[in-house]
């Protein structure tokens, strides 16, 4: 029970620490080398404003039902229960984990064309190398917990001395006698000093900084990867609409040819459509260099390095923007309570102090008590019967010199340091808030101003002035000033969308929880 306990531990400390970009937690199971299973948690992404799902989460770990559709195989070593001074991590040695089993693109039953953002984060969670390399931080203290709480080995000698080297003794020629000596020492200044204690309390705060450290590595990158998300979503719509112009101002390049032939339009006119239209097409290109680039920095993300050109991404860019009425001082104190990279530099503090206890005992002796058995050999060397005896004592160190003193100070100067670096992260975490507060309010209110029925306005003027034109009745400064209002009020709505669902998910990262729906 204690060892399934300590996987669900830190299996459950992506799924609270993905809520930087609101994910739901689900049940996953995890094997290990001997076949037991552990329950753990999982997060994934739910509400994302305008696409399939969002990234904001709670703080709090529920438990639902297990997801049926998401099987997360992941090899780890058993954690450290710390509660209070936390104690050492288990027994097992870390060992390299399998692969991931790949995620299935959706329920049973259900197609979708392209990845969902719960599905993008979920695989992010599974088979990002960074997030997967980041988890060997808690193994690794853990196994400093361990090595922390191992008590000292005892010490066993034996030795013969006293024998002959030139001439063998006698009773006429004594010498010796020879005799075998049996030792056993063990040093008990872990004990009578509390040093075992100290380190221990040291090594269980380091398991809770390297903890707190890889939910914020798992908050960062899944923040990385809804922002690469919208940028690919992005992307694709600049690409689509690019597509879009230039097939218009082929039917224009067409109709005004057909005119110009017929003696109704003069050449200049042509030659003014083709260079818009030449425009076009590098534009045309451009869309599509960008959508490949954001979208091999999303599969980057993914942890995928294989060819497939087949990859898609599920969602608009449409939806409805809700107000968020939050202060700065609100957010700010929200942020302080749930930003994992704060938890960690808490806890690094907590650790230093601990470590000025551990240089401080280990500047008492070294108390080593001593127990012995001597058999002497003394019939042939002095002709008395052999004879058995024993003896007891203690080493111990003199601490006049050396007391540690440096490490001592070190120590002292560590505490110090953490603290400073702990209040310039509470220092940047204000700044950090603010503009992530007035980047939402600005981004919503730019979304806001270009609504759907603008889009709808524009094109209906550019169709209109289109026919008008190719019926004689409008000139080519009319269609290409129609054509050129359309694309850019298109091209304001899709950054204007994509850059709320960016200052959305950011908004909830800076926070550490879900706040925008």
């Amino acid at each position: 029970m204690r060892r399934a306990g300590r996987f669900a531990k830190l299996g459950g400390l992506a799924a609270v620490f993905a809520s930087a970009t609101g994910c739901s937690v689900h049940h996953y199971h995890h094997f290990d080398s001997s076949g037991e299973t552990g329950p753990g948690l999982f997060a994934r992404a739910s509400g994302m404003p305008g696409a399939t799902g969002a990234p904001p989460a709670t703080t709090t770990v529920r438990r639902p039902p297990p997801a049926p559709d998401v099987v997360v195989v992941a090899h780890q070593t058993p954690t450290a229960d710390v509660a209070g001074p936390p104690g050492p991590g288990g027994k097992d040695a870390p060992s390299i984990a399998p692969p991931p089993r790949p995620l299935p693109p959706t329920a049973p039953g259900v197609k979708t064309k392209g990845m969902t953002l719960d599905q993008i984060i979920n695989t992010v969670l599974i088979a990002d190398p960074k997030i997967r390399a980041g988890l060997e931080s808690i193994n690794q203290a853990n196994a400093d917990a361990l090595t922390a709480s191992l008590k000292p080995n005892p010490k066993f000698n034996a030795n013969q001395t006293l024998l002959p080297l030139t001439r063998p003794f006698t009773v006429d020629a004594q010498g010796g006698p020879p005799q075998f000596d049996v030792g056993l020492a063990y040093p008990i200044d872990w004990f009578l000093f509390g040093k075992r204690a100290a380190a221990m309390q040291s090594a269980g705060l380091g398991v809770r900084a390297s903890e707190a450290g890889y939910a914020d590595l798992v908050r960062q990158r899944v923040l990385e990867a809804a922002l690469a998300y919208f940028d690919v979503l992005e992307a694709k719509a600049l690409f689509e609409l690019a597509a879009q112009d230039l097939e218009n101002l082929i039917q224009v390049e067409a109709m005004t040819e057909k005119a110009v032939e017929g003696g109704g339009r003069p050449r200049v006119e042509l030659d003014r459509v083709r260079l818009d239209r030449l425009k076009s097409e590098q534009a045309f290109r451009d869309g599509r260099n960008a959508l490949v680039a954001a979208t091999a920095t999303l599969r980057s993300l993914m942890g995928r390095a294989d060819d497939d050109p087949t990859f898609e991404v599920a969602g608009t860019l449409d939806g409805e923007f809700e107000s968020v009425s939050l202060s700065v001082d609100s957010a700010f104190t929200t942020a302080l309570e749930n930003r994992p990279d704060l938890q960690a530099l808490r806890w690094k503090v907590h650790q230093a102090q601990a470590d000025t206890v551990v240089e401080r005992r280990k500047a008492y002796p070294d108390v080593t008590p001593v127990v012995g058995y001597t058999r002497q050999f003394q019939r042939k060397a002095i002709g008395f019967p052999d004879a058995s005896s024993f003896g007891f004592g203690f080493d111990m160190s003199l601490p006049i010199s050396d007391r540690n003193q440096g490490n001592r100070a070190k120590a002292t100067s560590v505490v110090a340091q953490n603290t400073h670096e702990l209040n310039a992260g509470i220092v940047a975490l204000r700044a950090e808030v603010v503009q992530a507060v007035e980047q939402l309010r600005t981004k919503g209110a730019n979304a806001r101003s270009v609504a759907g029925e603008q889009l709808k306005l524009a094109q209906q003027v550019r169709d209109s002035i289109s026919k008008a034109y190719e019926v004689g009745g409008r000139p080519l400064i009319d269609v290409l000033d129609a054509q050129r209002n359309y694309r850019e009020t298109y091209r304001l709505f899709i950054a204007s969308r994509a850059g709320y669902g960016r200052a959305a998910v950011r908004f909830n990262a800076t926070l550490g929880k879900k706040v925008v729906p």
